[in-house]
């Protein structure tokens, strides 16, 4: 639709220019125009500004919906932390939930709940969870340190074949800590977690092979043996009736 003057009529219209004391309004919804006869200057009403002043209304209620519908949502607990197994005696919710505090997932980090629930689970029997508790007490932790009662929980483990945990035993046992020191069943410790791929143990018996003697090395091998593969109930009372 063509433009005419609205005070001399003619048709001879031309895009005007903004002045710095145009109103707010006059900016968003309309485009100034000059007349070339009567140099009038006037204003129309844009459909191209008016639609984009719309779209951004429309833009900014949904945006004030969203936000109020989430602050009036309940909050529920993270699901992702098992307190509620864990409160009811779940071991691996218990240790789960102990790593999390100790590293600070998805909570606070805390040494002393970290250590509360790691002695949860590793009452329980859970050899990871004894492991990270011998830690605790070995590092003191969250609890009082305590090198022998670190030695103890971390045995436990290594005796049942958790990697990490034969490979502290073996460093408790090479630097005297929480027990007498003892090369060679420092070597025994590391022969078996680099058994299970553990490239560290593996450097480490191999460092302390100069300081063992052939025989303390042979020895230890064989226990390593009877270690990984204990001898079953009915071979153990089979073993004294072969003998002659």
């Amino acid at each position: 639709m063509r433009s005419t003057c609205p005070q001399c009529g003619s048709d001879k219209i031309r895009s005007g220019t903004r002045h710095t004391h145009d109103s707010v309004r006059h900016v968003l919804i309309y485009r100034p125009l000059r007349c070339r006869h009567c140099r009038h200057r006037f204003w129309l009403v844009s459909p191209f500004k008016l639609l984009l002043l719309l779209l951004a209304v429309g833009a900014l209620v949904g945006a004030t919906a969203w936000l109020a519908r989430n602050q009036h949502a309940p909050v529920s607990a993270p699901t992702s932390l098992p307190h509620v197994r864990a409160e009811q005696g779940d071991a691996e919710a218990q240790l789960k939930l102990g790593l999390r505090y100790a590293e600070g997932d998805g909570v606070i980090q805390n040494d002393k709940e970290a250590a509360r629930w790691f002695v949860l689970a590793a009452r329980q029997g859970l050899p990871e969870a004894q492991y990270h508790y011998g830690l605790a007490l070995l590092n003191g932790r969250g609890v009082v340190q305590d090198y022998r009662s670190a030695f103890n929980w971390i045995e436990m483990p290594a005796r049942s074949g958790y990697a990490k945990a034969q490979y502290s035993l073996g460093e408790l046992y090479r630097y005297g800590t929480g027990t007498a020191m003892d090369k060679a069943r420092a070597y025994l410790w590391f022969n078996l977690a680099a058994a299970q791929g553990m490239g560290a143990a593996a450097k480490a018996r191999d460092s302390l092979v100069r300081q063992l003697k052939p025989e303390q090395i042979s020895a230890m091998q064989e226990e390593a043996q009877r270690i990984s593969h204990p001898a079953s109930p009915a071979t153990a009372q089979a073993e004294p009736r072969a003998a002659p």
